[in-house]
């Protein structure tokens, strides 16, 4: 059977581009609306990529910032257990035997949190910097521990960069020798074989040892000869002599010794009078100037720690005048010019040589020590001429230009002062 034709339809030229048009504009806009997620995502991507890095370089800029707010923490620390007698002061806070901290806040609201542990002895440093985390995530901490060091300031008894010459009067015979202050005070019981002496020098002789013994080494700088024609000797408690025991005579002496210096920060005030001829020092940095002469009716009474600069002229202490270190206490005296210790002297009540330090500015070159009293404590005076004559004793250590023993009285190194030099940072690691 056959089936009827279907009638052609002929569609308008017009409608049939109008369809061809919708169809292709619809194309576009599927398109275009994929193009537009893609960079839509691709923007969302580069924002969460800008945001994740700035967000990490504040987090690297806090992380990096922790380490100079730690380091303040270390540089008070440092600070106060070098000018701070009492370990409890200026806000710090004993946790236990040794064992300090403290808190220190600063401006921004970044903090560091520092401790000392072992302070009574070599301290060591712990300090944790805290620093706001960006984005208000909390704080970003760093944590440093550093260990300290004395290297140490006195390692014999006399060290100068000149020669030294000890000629005592006839018929006596002193001794050089050392003990441990640590253990008690000085005997011959106690008495100990590292009092040496040492110079630079190289002339012939360097060291002339009169009549008397040194329980120690004797040093020269190179070529330099010790002359014991008038009967030292030197070597270990046994020792009888004649001359040095064999092995403790050296001629490679070359020690640099540092002219001193004002400790900083340095802002001292005039010591103040406790009475019309008393100087009481406590705690802090003092001034003296002219010419000052500490003698009869006259004293400087220390109570706490104290620094004392004789400025613009001479020091001395003579007849009965006197500088009393009381127990407990310590004086660190810079003189600029000549200094003179006679008379009563200086009377250290601690019994500690650490404890009474006379230091010659590069203006002091000469340095005397008379009378019949001891004088307990250390000369660091490497531009000075010092000379000791009386019966007094010198129970410590002396660095100096030259050295001249005339007198009577003994040198007892003490072997504390081997750790006695300023506390310096030895090591630094990041915990």
């Amino acid at each position: 059977m056959c089936q009827p034709k279907r009638p052609i339809i002929k569609m308008n030229p017009e409608a049939a581009r109008l369809r061809s048009t919708q169809r292709q504009r619809g194309n576009v806009l599927i398109v275009t609306m994929i193009f537009g997620a893609i960079a839509c995502v691709l923007l969302i991507a580069a924002l969460q990529l800008v945001q994740s890095r700035n967000l990490f370089s504040m987090r690297s800029l806090a992380w990096n910032s922790a380490i100079p707010v730690l380091e303040s923490g270390i540089e008070e620390a440092f600070t106060h257990l070098k000018v701070d007698v009492n370990l409890t002061t200026n806000g710090w806070t004993q946790l236990s035997a040794g064992v300090y901290q403290k808190r220190r806040n600063f401006p921004d609201s970044n903090y560091c949190i520092v401790t000392i542990s072992n302070a009574s002895s070599v301290p060591i440093i712990t300090s944790q910097g805290f620093v706001l985390a960006p984005s208000g995530q909390g704080y970003i901490s760093r944590m440093v521990q550093v260990a300290t060091t004395k290297p140490a300031e006195f390692t014999k008894a006399i060290q100068a960069s000149g020669i030294i010459t000890i000629n005592p009067p006839p018929g006596t015979a002193l001794s050089i020798d050392s003990f441990n202050s640590a253990s008690g005070p000085y005997s011959v019981a106690t008495r100990r074989a590292n009092g040496g002496i040492a110079s630079n020098s190289t002339a012939k002789p360097a060291i002339s040892l009169g009549p008397g013994h040194v329980y120690g080494s004797v040093a020269t700088g190179a070529g330099g000869t010790v002359d014991t024609s008038k009967g030292g000797t030197a070597g270990n408690l046994t020792w009888t002599g004649p001359g040095v025991q064999s092995g403790y005579q050296t001629d490679d002496m070359n020690v640099t010794f540092p002219s001193q210096s004002l400790p900083s920060p340095w802002s001292p005030i005039p010591a103040p009078a406790g009475t019309t001829n008393t100087y009481a020092l406590g705690n802090g940095q003092y001034v003296l100037s002219g010419n000052i002469n500490i003698g009869n009716g006259k004293s400087i009474f220390v109570s706490g720690k104290a620094t004392l600069l004789a400025t613009n002229g001479s020091f001395s202490t003579t007849g009965g005048g006197y500088i009393l270190i009381a127990p407990g206490a310590s004086l660190l005296l810079y003189v600029s010019g000549s200094a003179t210790i006679s008379g009563n002297g200086v009377v250290n009540a601690t019994g500690l040589a650490a404890n009474m330090a006379l230091r010659g500015l590069p203006t002091c070159t000469t340095v005397t020590i008379s009378g019949n009293g001891d004088y307990v404590g250390t000369i660091n005076t490497p531009q000075a001429a010092m000379t000791i004559s009386g019966g007094g004793s010198l129970y410590g250590a002396a660095i100096v230009k030259t050295f001249t023993e005339t007198g009577s009285g003994s040198v007892h190194y003490d072997e504390t002062l081997g750790g006695s030099g300023v506390l310096t940072l030895s090591s630094y690691r990041e915990l």
